[in-house]
């Protein structure tokens, strides 16, 4: 009875169409969004037999072919290199600590540095001697340009973060992409050595205790090592450092062990039907990897992250299945896909975003669907409302809000959350290549996050398919609107992204 109400309230909607002139899509469309269906998704991928859906292990490739399985009971074209998988080379990487050296230099005082208090990254075997030091804070634009443009060979980097403590958290966002992106551009230039500060807490070999995963450059380039120091005589002559000491560091480091492996981002694909806009694309995204199981603890240990990201991949399926089994046609092509490894640094997406299946210049958009089920947010219930993050970076804004109006759904702007978490998930990736591109979520943090409370049967799957109804009508109204979402120049926050759009389309065949 309740669906049935659903129809005919919708219906009467679509029938008059949005004030915008838009048009609007059969009623059929969402009626196909299905509660039951997406429980039945979640509850498979966040049962305790994928044991957390770490990046790598057998869950996750368990994860990867029910996915693949579904899109090819849809019927969807396969947008992968191999099928619907879209490959990607990666080495797990152990750092060996055994022979490992360490020595700094400082105004002349010797500081060794112990193997328990190093932790290394590192793509081959080093031999380093007297190299100087170069102390650069990653929050000083100026000196890190003057570092890059006077050359960087045969030099060490003691990277330094800004003091996000002293930040609000708008500002602690802002500043740590822009220490990310200084930290990058640095590397890129090719130093010897790049040296950071950690805690006190680094021990147990070090690094060779923390396996890390290392995309394999087809042209097999060698990154510098890195070293983060913990130990405190070294840290304490590093801080107290000022700009031109004399400094320098030499380090021996064992060659790393690696194992390769294939990892796989899964790609389904809806055809447009317009002879026009059938060649550009919507992604409809969301990870499906989570953090695993925990090394240590009593009772439950497994990380089952059903609302993270179990619950946004439901959505990609039960959004694909919709599209198909209304017989719905996009003029737009959509592209429906889930990622590995988000939790590991958002490895699967920025993969794509340098591997893309299909051209960049002609992706109009991005909708990335995470922690789409819970309601139980820490700051209150958040049933019947759905968020985006960079809410006003495009107007994109303006297509969601009119969505949630239509769906009876609240559009909103968290205040707080919206621009600070715009950089913590897979959208980030496109959005650097100057696609307009957003996060879509019920709940930012909510009980049991990252923890093996997050169970499936703590999801609202009605309130779940309520807020992909939105989503879904929002896809749709993109897909018809001959106009792309653009990014708001007004706003400065998105001046890197205006500018990375208009290199995308400057350089487009």
């Amino acid at each position: 009875m309740k669906s049935q109400f659903f129809s005919l309230a919708t219906a009467a909607l679509f029938l008059a169409g949005p004030a915008s002139g838009q048009p609007a899509p059969p009623p059929g469309l969402l009626d196909k969004i299905s509660a039951s269906h997406m429980k039945g998704h979640v509850s498979f991928l966040a049962s305790d037999l994928l044991e957390g859906r770490d990046t790598p292990s057998k869950g996750l490739e368990i994860a990867a072919e029910y996915i693949a399985a579904h899109f090819r009971a849809l019927g969807l074209e396969p947008g992968g290199d191999d099928g619907y998988f879209q490959k990607a080379p990666f080495a797990l990487v152990r750092q060996p600590m055994d022979g490992f050296e360490m020595t700094i230099i400082v105004n002349g005082q010797t500081i060794p540095v112990p193997k328990e208090r190093a932790m290394v990254s590192a793509s081959a075997a080093a031999d380093l001697s007297s190299l100087p030091i170069i102390k650069l804070a990653l929050g000083d634009k100026e000196a890190v340009d003057n570092a890059v443009a006077q050359g960087l060979a045969n030099k060490a980097l003691l990277l330094t973060m800004p003091n996000f403590a002293a930040m609000s958290e708008e500002e602690r966002e802002t500043a740590f992409q822009t220490a990310m992106a200084a930290r990058q551009k640095l590397l890129t230039a090719k130093p010897a050595l790049a040296l950071s500060l950690g805690g006190g807490g680094v021990g147990g070999g070090g690094g060779a205790a923390r396996p890390r995963l290392r995309e394999v450059s087809p042209a097999g380039e060698v990154e510098p090592p890195t070293v983060t120091i913990s130990d405190e005589a070294a840290m304490k002559a590093l801080r107290e450092l000022p700009a031109g000491a004399t400094a320098s560091v030499s380090v021996k480091i064992p060659a790393p062990q690696e194992e390769k492996i294939a990892l796989r981002n899964v790609i389904g694909v809806l055809r447009g039907s317009d002879p026009k806009l059938a060649d550009e694309y919507i992604l409809v995204t969301a990870h499906y990897d989570h953090t695993g199981v925990r090394a240590q603890g009593e009772g439950d240990r497994i990380n089952n992250g059903a609302n993270d990201d179990a619950s946004g991949t439901a959505c990609v399926l039960d959004m694909a299945a919709a599209f198909v089994h209304s017989g719905v046609k996009p003029k737009r092509t959509i592209v429906f896909m889930t990622y590995f490894g988000e939790e590991k640094g958002l490895l699967g997406s920025r993969y794509y975003g340098r591997n893309p299946r299909f051209p960049l210049a002609k992706t109009v958009a991005n909708l990335n669907l995470e922690h789409m089920g819970r309601t139980d947010d820490n700051e209150g219930s958040t049933a019947g409302k759905l968020t985006m993050t960079g809410f006003d970076f495009t107007d994109m804004g303006d297509t969601f809000r009119m969505a949630g109006e239509m769906t009876g759904v609240v559009a909103y702007k968290h205040e707080k959350n919206s621009d600070s978490f715009f950089g913590r998930s897979d959208n980030q990736a496109l959005a650097d290549a100057g696609i307009p591109a957003h996060t879509f979520c019920a709940a930012f943090i909510f009980p049991d996050y990252h923890r093996p409370g997050d169970h499936w049967d703590k999801i609202d799957y009605d309130n779940m398919a309520k807020v992909l109804r939105t989503a879904t009508l929002m896809t749709w109204m993109i897909s018809e609107n001959p106009e792309r979402p653009k990014w708001n120049a007004a706003n400065p926050k998105t001046a890197k992204y205006v500018e990375a759009a208009k290199k995308l389309h400057a350089t487009a065949p």
